[in-house]
C-alpha cells in the first residue's frame, strides 16, 4: 500500500511537472499575446504586466520543486494553491465579467470555459490527493493537513477578490489607462456606399436614417431600413440671403432644422417638407447646436465678459440667450482647451459635454445645471495646449494637441467615446485599422469597457450615431450598420435618468 501511495505521488508531480512546463512555454512563445489576454481580465487588467511575469515564474519554480523529493511537499502545496486560483479566476470571470478573455496557451486555449473549469476543479483535487497521500498516517496529521488547505483556499479567495477590487479602483478611479475590450459586441449587418465622404448622421426617425452633406448644406439625405436606396430631400429657406460658413442639418421629429451659427440663423422645416421657416435670426453665435425640445436648443457660443467658449440655451420664443460661462473650465485661452463635443440623450433629457483634450465630461440637465462632472479611463488630465497670437489678432495652436476624446455619441445613458488614443497592452498596428470605442454611463462615475470597430488604415474620416440599438459608421464615404449585442445593449436605460451621482 505504501509503495502504492508513492507510485501515485510521483505519478501526479510528473503530471503536474508536464503540466506547467508546456503551459509556461505556450505563455512565453506567445509571451505579449499572454499579456494582452491577462489585461483584458476586468479582474487582472491593471496589474497585467507583473501578474503575466508572476504566473510565468510560479510555475517554472512549482516544476523544480516537483522534481526533488524534498522539496515535492511544497510543489504539490504550490500546486493546489495554482490550479484552485486558476479555478476561481475562471468561475469569478464566468459570473461576474461581461468580457471572458483566455490567458492559457497551447491545447487549453482550445478548450471551452466551462471544460476548463471542470479541469481546473480536477486537478485541484488531484493536488490534494496527492497532498494527504505524502501526510504522515494519523487523523491528526490529515485534520491538519485538510486545515492547511482550507486554509490556503481561502487565502487565495481572498487575495483574488482583492486583486479585482483593487483593478477596478484603479480603472475606474485612477485611470491607468487599460481598456476591457467586450466579446463579439458588433455584428455587421449591411453596407452603402456613399457618393463622396462629406457626408454627416443628422437624425433617425423610426424608419429611416438621416445624413446631411456639407458640399450640399441645404440637402437632407434619407435611407430606409433595406439600407438600398437613398432618398433626397432639398430644402428651401424662407430667407437665404445671407453669407452662410457652417450650415448643418439635424432631425428632430417631427421636424428637421437647418442651422448656420456663423450668420447666426436657425430654421425649421417638417420632415419631408421642402418649405423651412426661420425660427431664429441674430439671436446669438454659435459653433454647436443640439435641438432638446423643438422650442428650445442647447449651443455652445462665447462670453465676451468671461473670455471663455461657454454652453448656452436659445429659444425660438425669445430673442435673450442664456449664456453660462462658469460650466467649462478655462486654464490657458478659454477656446481651445475647452474644445469638446456637444450631446443631447433624449431618453435621459441630459446635456453632455466631452473635452477633446482631457479625460473629462459633463452631465447637466436641460436647463444647465446640476452639474455632474466625470472622468473617462485616458491619463490626461490637463490639455497642455500652447496658444500663440498672430499679427492679425487671431490665436492658434502653437502644436498639435493630443486628441483624447475624438468623436462621441450618447445613447439612452451610455455615452460612447471614439478614442484615438492607445492604452496598455494594445495592439498597435490593429489600432490604426479600427476605430476604439469607450463607454460609459452618464449617471455615475462607472467605465463600462471597450469595444473595436474595423476601418480601413489611414482613413481618418470617421463618425458614428446609434439608434433603436443599432450602431451606425461613417468610415470615408461608406456607410455600415451594425446590430449591437447583448453586453452591450443590457446597460441602456430608457426614460428618465435617476439622480446622478457625482464622482
Amino acid at each position: 500500500m505504501k509503495k502504492l501511495q508513492i507510485i501515485t505521488v510521483e505519478v501526479i508531480s510528473y503530471f503536474f511537472i508536464l503540466l506547467f512546463c508546456y503551459a509556461a512555454i505556450s505563455k512565453i512563445m506567445d509571451f505579449e499575446n499572454f499579456t494582452t489576454q491577462i489585461s483584458q481580465s476586468p479582474l487582472l487588467s491593471t496589474f497585467a504586466g507583473s501578474i503575466s511575469h508572476g504566473i510565468l515564474a510560479l510555475e517554472l519554480v512549482v516544476c523544480i520543486l516537483l522534481i526533488f523529493e524534498r522539496t515535492r511537499l511544497l510543489g504539490l502545496y504550490c500546486s493546489f494553491v495554482l490550479m484552485f486560483l486558476f479555478s476561481m479566476y475562471i468561475y469569478m470571470t464566468l459570473h461576474y465579467s461581461e468580457s471572458v478573455p483566455c490567458s492559457c496557451g497551447g491545447i487549453l486555449e482550445k478548450m471551452d470555459w466551462q471544460t476548463h473549469l471542470i479541469f481546473n476543479i480536477v486537478t485541484t483535487f488531484i493536488a490534494a490527493t496527492a497532498i494527504i497521500l505524502m501526510t504522515k498516517p494519523g487523523r491528526k496529521y490529515i485534520l491538519i493537513t485538510i486545515f492547511l488547505l482550507l486554509t490556503f483556499s481561502l487565502l487565495s479567495t481572498v487575495i483574488l477578490f482583492i486583486l479585482y477590487d483593487r483593478s477596478e479602483y484603479m480603472i475606474q478611479k485612477e485611470n491607468n489607462f487599460t481598456r476591457r475590450f467586450l466579446q463579439h459586441p458588433v455584428d455587421l449587418e449591411k453596407r452603402f456606399i456613399l457618393t463622396s465622404d462629406f457626408y454627416y448622421f443628422s437624425g433617425h426617425t423610426e424608419d429611416s436614417l438621416y445624413l446631411g452633406n456639407t458640399e450640399h448644406p441645404f440637402d437632407l439625405y434619407a435611407i430606409d431600413a433595406t439600407f438600398k436606396k437613398m432618398k433626397e430631400y432639398q430644402i428651401t429657406p424662407d430667407q437665404y440671403d445671407f453669407l452662410f460658413k457652417s450650415s448643418k442639418v439635424q432631425v428632430y421629429p417631427p421636424y428637421y432644422y437647418l442651422y448656420d451659427g456663423t450668420v447666426p440663423i436657425i430654421y425649421r422645416g417638417e420632415i419631408g417638407k421642402q418649405r423651412a421657416k426661420t425660427v431664429s435670426h441674430m439671436q446669438n453665435y454659435f459653433t454647436q447646436l443640439q435641438v432638446t425640445n423643438n422650442n428650445s436648443f442647447a449651443v455652445i457660443t462665447y462670453s465676451k465678459q468671461k473670455n471663455i467658449q461657454s454652453l448656452g440655451l436659445m429659444f425660438t420664443y425669445q430673442k435673450n440667450t442664456i449664456v453660462k460661462p462658469e460650466i467649462l473650465e478655462k486654464i490657458h485661452d478659454g477656446v481651445f482647451d475647452t474644445d469638446g463635443k456637444l450631446l443631447y440623450d433624449p431618453a435621459h433629457n441630459t446635456i453632455i459635454y466631452v473635452y477633446t483634450y482631457k479625460n473629462k465630461f459633463i452631465v447637466l440637465d436641460t436647463n444647465l445645471e446640476s452639474k455632474k462632472i466625470y472622468k473617462t479611463i485616458d491619463d490626461i488630465s490637463a490639455t497642455g495646449i500652447e496658444v500663440v497670437k498672430l499679427p492679425d489678432g487671431s490665436k492658434k495652436m502653437k502644436n498639435p494637441p493630443i486628441i483624447v476624446n475624438k468623436n462621441a455619441f450618447v445613447y439612452k445613458g451610455i455615452l460612447f467615446i471614439e478614442s484615438p488614443r492607445k492604452g496598455k497592452f494594445e495592439d498597435k498596428a490593429y489600432q490604426k485599422s479600427s476605430l476604439v470605442i469607450d463607454m460609459y454611463s452618464t449617471s455615475k462615475q462607472q467605465y463600462l469597457g471597450s469595444f473595436y470597430v474595423p476601418k480601413k488604415a489611414g482613413e481618418y474620416k470617421t463618425e458614428f450615431s446609434i439608434s433603436d440599438n443599432t450602431l451606425f459608421t461613417i468610415i470615408g464615404n461608406e456607410l455600415i450598420r451594425y446590430s449591437f449585442a447583448q453586453n452591450i445593449t443590457q446597460h441602456f436605460i430608457s426614460g428618465k435618468a435617476e439622480n446622478l451621482n457625482k464622482e
